[in-house]
């Protein structure tokens, strides 16, 4: 009789090209090996069926105590801001149940292949997904395999049955152009996202009613990606095209950068002929010349919320919540 060979980390370590202490970590702490080498080391341990005893343990029913982080990095693979402030909430608040936490970013193949791999294996107890991934396929595989999943960042109850931490995009919408027109602007540029998520239709419906309630009969919507190059580019398109405007309102505070860069560009003085306000509030606004007047998320709250409520899913307790919707405050600063 042929005894099998039981592949060990050595092997793996061996046939990746890596050393075992990379082997170690990637299993252990997998947050610190680089995507590329963590790939390489997760393709090899499936090809070697090589499955460590922490692996076997969780398959034989226990848990993982390991939470995953799904978001959405740009081209430019920079993860947006307001992610890191929700993350970087909800990691410190699982540390203090003794859990881990791993990001997976799905921009492209690999890191989806990486995240498949993690979730086949049962090395995920959990996730907490971000709205820049909302996609269609991705949502219906969570529900349909009943995968404990929080979303961040939009609403979409009427959709999916999951449930979600988001904050009232219609009231601080208002509450930025109302702000607006109160400081004397009159015609108003809403500088959104491109798509028709939840958020974007709610901040746009937000600047239409309160437009019609100041009696304002000036009304453009401009779409561009939720980027400071995106925003640039709309209001370069706008001077270019030679539009009258006195106030911007835009969807994100990144968006809301890229418009003040192409305004100081241009030479347009803000805030004496131009007023621009922001949503989110990302650490960046307060730092940024001028300072970014903006639509405060609380992103601290949300991701400890959405942390503590995955938590308590896990532990076999109904949501006390389905959609938890947290308020909005409006930061003004030097901008608007």
């Amino acid at each position: 009789m042929v005894k099998t060979v039981q592949p060990t980390i050595e092997m793996v370590a061996k046939a990746a090209g890596v050393s075992k202490m990379t082997v170690s970590r990637a299993i252990n702490h997998p947050e610190k090996v680089n995507p590329e080498t963590l790939n390489l080391i997760m393709e090899t341990m499936k090809k070697l069926n090589y499955r460590p005893r922490f692996v076997a343990r969780v398959l034989a029913g226990g848990k993982s105590r390991t939470i995953g982080f799904l978001v959405k990095s740009n081209e430019d693979f920079i993860i947006s801001p307001f992610y890191g402030e929700c993350i970087r909430a909800a990691v410190e608040w699982l540390k203090t149940q003794n859990y881990r936490s791993v990001i997976f970013n799905l921009l492209d193949s690999q890191g989806k292949s990486l995240f498949v791999d993690y979730m086949n294996s049962g090395l995920l107890d959990g996730l907490i997904v971000f709205e820049g991934i909302y996609e269609r396929e991705l949502l219906e595989t969570l529900k349909i395999n009943s995968i404990p999943s929080i979303l961040v960042g939009e609403n979409l109850m009427k959709e999916y049955d999951f449930v979600t931490v988001s904050s009232d995009n219609y009231g601080g919408a208002n509450k930025a152009v109302e702000h607006l027109i109160k400081t004397g602007c009159s015609r108003i540029v809403y500088v959104t996202g491109m798509g028709e998520k939840p958020s974007y239709l709610h901040r746009k419906k937000a600047y239409i009613d309160t437009l019609k309630k100041y009696k304002i009969s000036y009304c453009k919507i401009v779409e561009t990606p939720v980027s400071i190059n995106g925003g640039k580019k709309a209001v370069e398109k706008l001077l270019k095209e030679g539009e009258d405007f006195d106030g911007l309102f835009c969807f994100s505070d990144l968006i809301a950068i890229g418009a003040l860069r192409a305004l100081y560009e241009n030479r347009v003085k803000v805030p004496s002929e131009v007023k621009v306000v922001g949503f989110d509030n990302i650490r960046l606004s307060r730092d940024f010349v001028p300072s970014l007047t903006t639509v405060a998320q609380n992103m601290h709250l949300m991701g400890e919320l959405a942390s503590n409520m995955l938590l308590r899913i896990l532990s076999g307790k109904k949501a006390k919540q389905k959609n938890i919707l947290l308020s909005t405050e409006l930061i003004v600063r030097e901008s608007a």
